[in-house]
């Protein structure tokens, strides 16, 4: 099973555990309430009724958000994640809004503290409280920030029950006013939580860099391996608490192609080990005289390095340059190095190819000789390949 796979079974199992006390406890609240003639129960009934349709919403975004890649989301569809927990705080704001009206408009309150309303209160303080701890346990473990959300609204719905059981005791001990209060608390708990996961989310919306402490780890992750040195660059965009990366890193001057590729996998492995939130890194490989996106701010235009020829041209050359050597000369797998704006190259030659008793000595200085032609060739190297 895939990890994405695992992710949504454990966001789905919790989402449906929550969804259903959600809905046993607000249908008791509700009842409770109106038997006991309290606003601020039927008000945090309700709170509990908004969760589960909440619940409903992580429901869906859980069993889609933690897809893989495809055509259309080469990045994969976490951010389904992230608008539904947006959409959920929009949806919270307006609960919130509503019950606040209610509880100002309403006719002045007849509560009674009864003993269904108060088990019904303990209850869901117990519950919810619950609730909470097990998925925001689950959501720190898959690293969704939807779950954890989730489970915040849970405490939410605790913590507002708590403040409706405080104004049914200020009536029952001749405050009318408290259940109107008590009330009012609970809209302003709802929609404070609404305003932080719109805002939080919102801020993942459109890129926002993680935490800069987060990055700074990252960073000397990276720069605690041998021969990879000074990352820079880094930039990084969060999709529903998993963290894509890209960062530039210097590898000696003359490793090979495949030596910086290995390192670039070896960074990506370990960034990826240490910091669990990291879902993907894309590493860009400079050598140790030049940080790449440095050189792109030339005020002249055209970097200098990049006006020094490519590849096929070099090989063009060098075939119409050497071809006096080409039994022994194999151009197309001509080593190049730009460096410092400047082009070295190293020539591969093999022994066994050359005329009986000739001298390699001579041989390497006619090379050179005739490469001293060319504009762009800083410095070249022969390198003999003996048979093995």
């Amino acid at each position: 099973m895939t990890k994405h796979k695992q992710e949504q079974e454990i966001a789905i199992r919790v989402t449906l555990v929550g969804a259903v006390w959600d809905a046993l406890l607000g249908l008791a609240k509700i009842v409770a309430g109106y038997f006991s003639q309290s606003q601020a129960l039927i008000a945090d009934g309700i709170h509990s009724l908004s969760d589960l349709v909440t619940d409903v919403f992580v429901y869906f975004a859980s069993a889609n958000s933690r897809q893989g890649p495809d055509e259309n989301h080469p990045y994969g569809h976490l951010r389904f994640e992230t608008l539904t927990t947006v959409f959920l705080g929009m949806v919270l704001t307006i609960v919130a809004l509503g019950i606040a009206y209610e509880s100002i408009t309403a006719p002045a309150s007849q509560a009674q503290l009864t003993w269904y309303g108060l088990a019904a209160l303990i209850a869901t303080i117990v519950i919810k409280e619950a609730i909470f701890h097990y998925t925001k346990k689950a959501g720190d473990k898959i690293g969704s920030k939807m779950l954890i959300a989730n489970a915040w609204h849970s405490r939410s719905d605790a913590l507002s029950s708590i403040a409706v059981l405080i104004g049914l005791i200020g009536v029952y001990f001749g405050y009318p006013w408290a259940d109107m209060v008590a009330s009012i608390v609970v809209a302003l708990l709802i929609g404070k939580m609404a305003i932080i996961m719109v805002w939080e989310n919102l801020a993942e919306l459109v890129d926002t860099a993680p935490d800069p402490k987060l990055i700074a780890q990252i960073k000397a992750t990276a720069n605690s391996l041998k021969h990879v040195m000074a990352p820079h660059d880094v930039r990084a965009r969060s999709m529903a608490g998993k963290i894509y990366l890209d960062m530039h890193i210097h590898v000696p001057s003359h490793a090979s192609v495949s030596e910086g590729h290995y390192l670039g996998d070896l960074v990506a492995y370990t960034i990826k080990q240490a910091h669990s939130q990291v879902q993907d890194v894309m590493v860009h490989i400079d050598t140790d005289e030049k940080i790449q996106t440095d050189s792109f701010a030339h005020p002249s235009g055209k970097p200098p390095h990049l006006k020094l020829p490519a590849r096929h041209q070099i090989v063009a050359d060098l075939g119409f340059l050497l071809r006096q050597h080409s039994a022994y000369v194999d151009v197309k797998n001509t080593r190049l190095h730009y460096l410092d704006n400047h082009l070295e190259l190293e020539i591969i030659s093999y022994t066994d190819k050359t005329p009986e008793s000739a001298d390699l000595t001579k041989i390497t200085a006619g090379i050179l000789q005739d490469l001293q032609t060319t504009h762009y060739i800083h410095k070249a190297t022969v390198l003999w390949i003996f048979p093995s």
